[in-house]
């Protein structure tokens, strides 16, 4: 219990550090207040680097919980069982959330895009 806690935590402090370099480079417009004194801001649009390819929100979605877009595209080329490989890994030794079907489109993405 410990453990998962501790890949949690960890989990949550660097989603905290990417959100304050996010907001560091590209601060969001000046807060603009109605007047019945309700605030309202407009956040930075953060584009995704992911070429297309299938599934390419399930990637954007699921695996920049714990990297940017950028360490996918700076891959070498892999074959299937390499990206099949990676992507276990991440899920069993780095605790990615993702299902089944979820690692399986992913595979899918990184084969149409980074594969050989």
């Amino acid at each position: 219990m410990n453990a998962m806690i501790s890949k949690t935590s960890a989990r949550l402090a660097i989603a905290g550090a990417v959100l304050a370099a996010v907001s560091f480079w590209q601060r969001p417009a000046p807060a603009e207040t109605d007047s019945k004194g309700v605030h309202s801001i407009t956040l930075p649009a953060v584009k995704s680097e992911l070429p297309p390819g299938p599934n390419r929100d399930t990637v954007a979605a699921t695996c920049v919980i714990c990297h940017t877009t950028r360490y996918i595209t700076m891959q070498p080329a892999f074959s299937r069982t390499v990206w099949t490989a990676e992507v276990d890994k991440m899920r069993k030794t780095f605790g990615a959330p993702l299902t089944d079907a979820q690692a399986a489109q992913v595979v899918d993405y990184l084969v149409a895009v980074r594969g050989k």
